[in-house]
Formats: C-alpha cells, sequence, structure tokens
C-alpha cells in the first residue's frame, strides 16, 4: 500500500514538474505577435514583404554599397544625414540601445542584424565624414550615399521623402522622413519602425518578426 502510494505522489510530481515546465516556458518564451499588435507596438509589416530595385551608393570605406550587401541578414536602414541636428543623433542612439537590448536576450539574433544610413545629404557627407559619425554610435555601423538621384530613387520606393531647406546664413538643412527601415534577409522591404520610436518595444517586435521568419 505504501509503495502504490509513493508510486502514485512521484508519478503526481513528476506530472506537475512537466506542466510547470511548459507554463514556465510558454511564459518566459516571446510569443509571435500579430500584425495588429506589431502595429500597436511600433512596427508595421507588410503582410507580403516589398520588393525594391538593385541600387549602388558608396560607403565610408570608399566601397560600394548594394542590394546584395542587404541579403542574409535582417538590416535598419534609416535615411539621415551627419550635420542634422536632433532626429539622425537621437535615431541612431535609439538604435544602438535596441541592439544592446537584442544582444541581450538573443544573441544568435543580433549577430543576425546590421545597422546602416544612407546619407540625403551627399554634398557634405563624404566617406570620411560618414565614417567619422557612424562609428560614433557603432563601429560596425554603415554609412552610405551616392549622388542625389541614386539616393532619391531609392528613398523613394521606400517610402522615405526628404528634401532641402534654404537658411538665412546661406546653409540649408535637410528635412526627411525618421521611420527606421526594416529589410528581411532576402533583401526585401519587410516594413517599419514608425516614430515616436521606443527600442525596448523595437527589441520585442523585431524578436517575434524574427521567430516568425524561422517558422
Amino acid at each position: 500500500m505504501n509503495k502504490n502510494i509513493a508510486n502514485t505522489v512521484i508519478a503526481c510530481v513528476a506530472f506537475m514538474a512537466i506542466v510547470l515546465g511548459l507554463t514556465t516556458n510558454r511564459i518566459l518564451s516571446p510569443a509571435i505577435m500579430t500584425p495588429t499588435q506589431l502595429n500597436e507596438q511600433g512596427l508595421f509589416v507588410y503582410e507580403l514583404p516589398r520588393r525594391f530595385t538593385d541600387f549602388e551608393l558608396t560607403d565610408q570605406h570608399g566601397a560600394a554599397f548594394t542590394k546584395e550587401h542587404l541579403k542574409g541578414k535582417w538590416t535598419l536602414l534609416f535615411f539621415g544625414y551627419t550635420f542634422c541636428p536632433d532626429i539622425c543623433p537621437i535615431t541612431l542612439a535609439t538604435i544602438r540601445q535596441f541592439e544592446q537590448l537584442v544582444q541581450e536576450e538573443d544573441v544568435e539574433a543580433a549577430a543576425q542584424l546590421q545597422v546602416a544610413m544612407v546619407s540625403v545629404d551627399p554634398q557634405r557627407d563624404t566617406p570620411e565624414k560618414l565614417g567619422e559619425y557612424m562609428a560614433f554610435f557603432g563601429e560596425d555601423y554603415i554609412g552610405a550615399t551616392s549622388e542625389y538621384i541614386n539616393v532619391f530613387n531609392l528613398a523613394r520606393q521606400l517610402n522615405v521623402a526628404f528634401g532641402y531647406e534654404p537658411q538665412d546664413d546661406g546653409d540649408y538643412l535637410v528635412s526627411h522622413s525618421g521611420e527606421i527601415i526594416l529589410i528581411n534577409p532576402e533583401g526585401d522591404f519587410h516594413g517599419f519602425f514608425k516614430v515616436p520610436h521606443d527600442p525596448a518595444k523595437m527589441a520585442a517586435t523585431f524578436q517575434s518578426v524574427q521567430l516568425a521568419w524561422r517558422k
């Protein structure tokens, strides 16, 4: 009798341990969000990722930067410029925070991530200038640009607008969209992080998108 009771207790304990383990795993494992949930958290994703044509820019090392460089990794692509007084440095600092959060949660996911800024100010943003600027935010961050028409054609395909605003002192500012473009590992326009950007929400939605992509 005692032996039967002992076996029953052991079986119950084992069953409870399994249930507890599954419950804990469900709680700790990030869930895949629906498109609506992603949108509510600041990330808009297309039902079908959008393809866009090839392009050729020049990066901070003077080398060609093309669509081929967007394949094989998730890319956060931002349009800005080094003389930007506020939006650009704030956005890049936010991306850096986001990247650190991803690194803390999932080292493998972080390894599949790259960051690039396309300058909308090719007249002033030389490769050297871009190199200095991007290195301030991340050693491996990419800065690239080209003549106006090449930048404009790429921006138009990614729904990014920009324009030049002359100043009284003869200088100029560049107004531009603040969304952060998300490119998937196939090199397609997957979606975008809406303004304002919250690094914690970005990390959570990105992790959800990655999980869905893996499945």
